[in-house]
Parts: structure tokens; sequence; C-alpha cells
């Protein structure tokens, strides 16, 4: 590095705008519920030194499992811990013919789906429209927004079977609770008349 670049890097580093935008950056990096531990490498480079047609599936396990085991941050540590084995678990199940989920029905199952455009374990510039090549049509989100119209429908109903069981196994006990006092009474006043 020349003198020349190592003024310009000083005077960046002290400048207000860059310690403001690092501030908020580092504020950003604390709320990562499952940081990477590739350090400044990219995502496209650890799935270029994988096999560069490898999955999200691999580049996320591949991302997320530590070298060492020194932890950063013990609860993030923890839950990537969680995810990868759960990952291997399903994937070890698919291998055994236990299941038959690709790798993108199980990264869904495990981390739930991509949201805000985003592609996790995919680097930047990688957006959900790019990777599948088309937008979702009104019809398919319609007709998601149906399926999952019909599946709280059904919780609800089930939630009302379930509330009218324990209403009917209330008043059972209730009216069984009534007959043992009844018998406990005609037992006492027979005592006593005795």
């Amino acid at each position: 590095m020349t003198k020349i670049e190592w003024k310009f890097l000083v005077d960046h580093w002290s400048d207000e705008k860059f310690k403001e935008k690092s501030k908020k950056a580092s504020e950003s990096r604390a709320h990562q519920k499952m940081p990477h531990y590739n350090g400044t490498k990219s995502f496209a480079r650890l799935r270029q030194e994988i096999v560069w047609k490898c999955s999200r599936v691999d580049v996320l396990v591949a991302s997320r499992t530590r070298k060492s085991k020194k932890a950063v941050n013990v609860l993030a540590l923890e839950k990537n811990t969680l995810v990868v084995d759960e990952i291997k678990k399903l994937k070890e199940q698919r291998d055994q013919g236990l299941n038959d989920k690709t790798d993108k029905q199980i990264f869904q199952d495990v981390l739930g789906k991509d949201t805000h455009g985003y592609l996790r374990a995919y680097g930047p510039g990688k957006s959900i429209t790019q990777h599948v090549k088309v937008k979702p049509s009104r019809l398919d989100l319609s007709q998601e927004l149906i399926e999952v119209k019909k599946k709280a429908d059904q919780l609800i109903e089930e939630a009302r079977k379930d509330a009218e069981n324990a209403r009917m196994e209330a008043e059972k006990a209730k009216k069984e609770a009534e007959a043992i006092r009844n018998d406990v009474d005609r037992k006492i006043e027979q005592n006593n008349a005795i």
C-alpha cells in the first residue's frame, strides 16, 4: 500500500459519515439470528470452493459450521448448530429413502420461505426472481392464500370441536359430582336415621 492510499483510508475511516454507517452496520449485525462464519469470503466463492453447482443447503451448512469451537455469540452458535444438524438429519433421511424432499424443500422446512426478495445463502446480487426465473403470478398468490385460509378454517374447526368436547366432559364430570354428592347426602341421612 502506498502512502497516498494509506492517507486516503485513514481519512475515509475518520470521516463522520463512515463512522455512522459503520456503527449502523454493527448494530444490524448484532441482530442477526444466524451469523455465518465465512469472514470476508463471499457465498459465491464458498460455493465455488465446494462445487460450483452445489445447492443452497450445502452453502448454508458450510458457512454456518464453525471450524474451531470458539463462539463469538453462544446463542447464535447454538442456533446454527441446531439448524445444521436438522438439515443434515433431513438429508440423511432422504439418502436412506425415508423422505423425498429436494434441497430446496429441506431449506424451506428448516428456515422457512425466503422473504423480502432476498435469497439466503446465495450471496449478494441474487434475488428470488432471478433464481427461479419467474415472479409469482396473482393466480399463484391467490391459490396460496386459499390454501392458507383452508388451513386456518380447519384449525378453527378443530379448536371448536376440542372446546365442545371439553364442555361436554365438564358437564359429565359435574353430573357425576352431583350424583356422588346426592349419594353421600343420602347415606348421611340413613346414618342419622339409624
